[in-house]
């Protein structure tokens, strides 16, 4: 029987697949490096992450730009900028996911893949954007 994978390691699967794809490498050859190098088999869950910000993408970047008060969307590292697309996408598309988990993921995968202070930076993009979203 397949085990669950937690959101937090489908959010972390979406990211490592969405910021391999920006250097050119295949779906195909993901699914095989993923396999081998982390025992992770896409799933729906994160077919859903994925599909949904590759999808989206041309929206996200302009929600990003929009709230990125230090530099545009084409300015920000790539890390970061698929980090900031998942939580954009959840908090947008995935009604299931609590804006306040987007970020909080969002800040810990930062935290993991990006410079210390990337993650203030993150936290600060997504909590302006959950008050639009929230109507505040």
């Amino acid at each position: 029987m397949e085990e669950r994978l937690k959101r937090h390691e489908i959010r972390e699967g979406a990211f490592l697949i969405l910021y391999q794809l920006l250097f050119g490498t295949s779906l195909e050859e993901i699914d095989e490096l993923n396999a081998e190098a982390f025992d992770m088999a896409k799933n729906e869950e994160t077919n859903e992450i994925v599909n949904g910000v590759l999808e989206h993408d041309a929206e996200l970047v302009e929600i990003i730009g929009k709230y990125s008060k230090t530099r545009s969307a084409a300015r920000i590292a790539k890390v970061n900028l698929v980090i900031l697309k998942i939580a954009v996408f959840e908090m947008k598309y995935c009604d299931r996911v609590p804006n306040a988990v987007a970020i909080n993921e969002a800040v810990e995968l930062a935290k993991k893949y990006s410079q210390k202070s990337d993650s203030s930076f993150i936290n600060g993009i997504l909590s302006s954007y959950m008050r639009e979203l929230d109507g505040k």
